[in-house]
């Protein structure tokens, strides 16, 4: 709660400073992130049928931010999306058109997380159509909450597996987490005043969320590895701000 209440008020503060003539900016974005997690104990040896996959889901994002001057941007905001783990087995499938089977079994475990950005923008000098680049730093302060999640998958037809099979167990610590974020954009503002922007994520978790351990059996062998994740994601965002509204500051003689 400490480090929530810490975000707020750096939120009201930069809200305070910024009585000056500048532009704030609502806006929606929206996205697609990669979040990769790391071996830490177990077998260092997998059967060439297991697969650990980057966990890729969506993200959508209310966003405010401050154009401070012609070069400078704050920008905070409430996000939500998810991180978590994926594991597969490959299968035979056919190649035959129209009866292509999966080429995987997966199992997925999927951790709903809300984030509060605290960001510092650099923006470079526009070209003739008004676009131009922004580079951006700070940090992301993430809520999640504490769960647990095991699956299990049998190989073969339902009634008569092979005995090959596949079960994950995944946990959630849960609570508050800290992520640094760099951010590198382009963006173009309209004659009207909106903005559209396309931006790259690169987020490095400062704590271990969440935990997996992962059991098989292959062919007669039985396999099994840990995993750890940090929320560590690399994502690709879409933004539409609408029209900007400036501060307004009554004068007295």
């Amino acid at each position: 709660m400490k480090k929530i209440g810490l975000t707020l008020f750096c939120c009201l503060a930069l809200s305070a400073i910024a009585q000056q003539d500048g532009k704030w900016c609502v806006g929606l974005q929206w996205g697609l992130q990669g979040n990769n997690s790391e071996l830490s104990g177990g077998m260092q040896t997998a059967n060439a049928r297991f697969h650990h996959n980057s966990y890729g889901s969506g993200s959508l994002n209310l966003n405010l931010r401050y154009d401070h001057s012609k070069h400078w941007m704050l920008m905070t905001g409430l996000g939500f999306g998810s991180y978590g783990y994926e594991f597969a087995l490959s299968q035979n499938y056919s190649l035959l058109k129209g009866k292509e089977e999966s080429q995987y079994s997966k199992l997925r475990s999927s951790f709903g997380t809300v984030g509060m950005p605290l960001m510092v923008f650099y923006k470079f000098n526009p070209n003739c159509k008004n676009a131009k680049w922004i580079l951006g730093a700070g940090y992301v302060q993430t809520l999640s909450g504490q769960q647990r999640i095991t699956q299990t998958y049998l190989e073969g037809a339902e009634g008569n597996p092979s005995g090959n099979c596949l079960k994950t167990t995944a946990t959630n610590s849960g609570g508050i987490s800290s992520l640094l974020r760099i951010e590198v954009g382009r963006e173009r503002v309209f004659n009207n005043g909106r903005i559209l922007g396309i931006t790259m994520l690169f987020n490095a978790g400062l704590k271990q969320t969440a935990q997996a351990e992962v059991t098989y059996k292959m062919d007669g062998l039985e396999y099994n590895h840990s995993f750890t994740n940090k929320g560590n994601f690399v994502g690709l965002r879409l933004s539409w701000y609408f029209r900007a509204f400036k501060n307004t500051v009554t004068k007295q003689n």
